[in-house]
């Protein structure tokens, strides 16, 4: 039988039981202490009723117990559901409600919001990490007890390929949580195509900088048990500044990176890293957003030995193609995103699902084994995004409709155009979002940029631009909308541009435009002009 999620601790236990499986603030977890927590975990869970497939949320900020959560959680047989952190009280229990959890792990600092939580949530019945209390109305097993389960012996719980195995969530139109439910071979066919393509070895150390809630951990906690390699966890604290990270970045000898680019535009701009020694980083990974070639070109520098690689996917299909950056050069114009994962296949089609003729630009549709199973409890929207094609002699390929627009290179990679969601029209005219803002960022002095639109009082829309630049002496918004006429036609230039000390991120570290949009509605922004 294919080893699964919930056997990849105690695999990688057998092979080296004392090597380094995890790293927090100077703390160390050898494969074999985390197999041990795990496996007590797992029948803690098993012990207070838990039945394979049951929802297991874990509501944890970052530390040590996060993956033995997860692991615990998945050897048990549970499908995990990880909460964002940073969720208020009313977000963790919407998430607990519609997945219907039955077990919640979380912590003393968070007693508060539990108890608060756990009044909405009648399908909770037992939570781990709290002492009992009057105020928790449900039976609590402390994390004392469970360490006194620890154990060399997995439970005797039988997992199936296809059996879920987590729920993520990301935020919807509506403002209600998208769950994304992917199995255990979904997880597993990215984790050994991760391992092998990135050439993962148990000397690794790999960052764990994204939420654990979010597609990141996949890579940063699975793919590394795969290999019996390290994964140094990135507290709050060290990421909130870049000079701090890249201290830990040398301390730690990290060897792989994965994040958002602008997580690594901070660490090229603020991280002082031409003082550090890191030479031990080899691969540096990103995805979710455009990279800013300015900024590209700096990090290269900057870090002389590191491959680049360039990878794209949504949470609902994990990482479905990627582009290696070649080691010498710097590529002309926006980045591709590659070609397809030796996992996925992709489409680029008119709405029919036709083929649209290489260079022409079309939808990017998306199948294989990482496309999620589908969202959780949500039939309808599955309809919307789950797309049947015919593959002939009666059969049907079922392909994830990404919402991205895109088009096949001549030289067969595919080149990302615009979120279909992302063209606007304004005064009649269709602008693609992205060109505004990769025009911002062709400035000198800016750093970093969005772009989204507001009602323009007449019917229709106007775009807003804010800004992050550099140096004593910030440009003018005269000056950068001159600057703009230049790229950029009069219909596509912002009505406004509004200097700010940072942009909001959601926590994959995209661009929270809604957050933002408010920010600039409340008046928070730099004195730009």
């Amino acid at each position: 039988m294919p080893v699964l999620l919930n056997r990849l601790v105690d695999e990688a236990a057998s092979r080296d039981p004392g090597a380094p499986a995890i790293r927090c603030d100077g703390d160390t977890l050898t494969y074999e202490q985390l197999a041990r927590r795990a496996n007590g975990l797992a029948r803690v869970l098993l012990e207070t009723g838990l039945s394979r497939g049951d929802r297991v949320a874990v509501w944890l900020g970052k530390g040590l117990d996060v993956p033995v959560s997860f692991y615990g959680a998945l050897a048990a047989g549970a499908t995990l559901v990880p909460i964002d952190p940073k969720s208020p009280v009313d977000q963790a229990v919407r998430i607990m409600r519609a997945t219907g959890a039955t077990h919640l792990i979380s912590e003393p600092d968070r007693r508060a919001a539990v108890s608060r939580a756990l009044a909405d949530c009648p399908d909770v019945a037992q939570v781990i990490g709290l002492a009992g209390d009057e105020a928790t109305p449900v039976p609590c097993v402390t994390w004392e007890t469970v360490l006194e389960q620890a154990s060399d012996r997995p439970p005797d719980v039988q997992v199936l390929d296809l059996d879920p195995a987590y729920i993520l969530h990301t935020s919807g139109s509506t403002g209600l949580p998208k769950l994304i439910l992917h199995t255990h071979y979904g997880a597993m066919s990215f984790v050994d195509w991760a391992a092998s393509t990135y050439a993962l070895r148990s000397d690794d150390r790999l960052t764990n900088h994204s939420s654990h809630h979010t597609c990141f951990a996949t890579f940063d906690y699975y793919a590394a048990a795969r290999a019996g390699a390290t994964t140094v966890i990135l507290t709050p604290a060290v990421l909130m500044m870049p000079g701090s990270l890249s201290a830990v970045l040398e301390r730690e000898q990290v060897s792989v990176w994965y994040s958002v680019p602008a997580a690594l535009v901070q660490l090229s701009l603020r991280g002082d890293l031409e003082a550090r020694n890191l030479r031990a980083l080899r691969w540096v990974l990103f995805a979710g957003e455009t990279f800013p070639g300015k900024h590209l070109r700096r990090i290269r520098q900057q870090l002389p030995g590191a491959r680049l690689s360039h990878v794209y996917g949504s949470t609902e299909v994990n990482v479905c193609t990627y582009f290696h950056l070649p080691e010498t050069g710097d590529p002309v114009g926006p980045l591709p995103i590659g070609k397809a994962c030796a996992t996925t296949r992709t489409l680029v089609a008119d709405a029919a699902l036709h083929p649209v003729p290489d260079g022409e630009v079309g939808e990017l549709f998306v199948r294989g084994s990482t496309v999620m199973a589908g969202y959780w409890g949500d039939p309808e929207r599955n309809r919307e995004v789950l797309v049947r094609r015919p593959a002939g002699g009666g059969l049907d390929e079922v392909y994830f409709r990404t919402g991205d627009r895109a088009r096949v290179l001549a030289d067969g990679n595919l080149a990302f155009v615009a979120r279909a969601d992302r063209q606007v029209k304004v005064r009649g005219h269709r602008v693609e979002l992205e060109e505004v803002e990769a025009a911002l960022l062709s400035l000198a002095a800016v750093e970093e940029a969005a772009v989204f639109t507001v009602p323009d009082g007449e019917g229709s829309s106007a775009l807003r631009a804010a800004v992050v630049v550099g140096g004593d002496a910030p440009p003018a918004v005269r000056d950068m909308l001159a600057d703009l006429r230049r790229s950029l036609p009069p219909y596509a230039l912002p009505s406004d541009i509004a200097a700010v000390n940072a942009l909001p991120r959601t926590p994959t570290g995209k661009v929270d435009v809604r957050a933002l949009a408010g920010q600039l509605i409340e008046g928070k922004t730099r004195d730009g002009d």
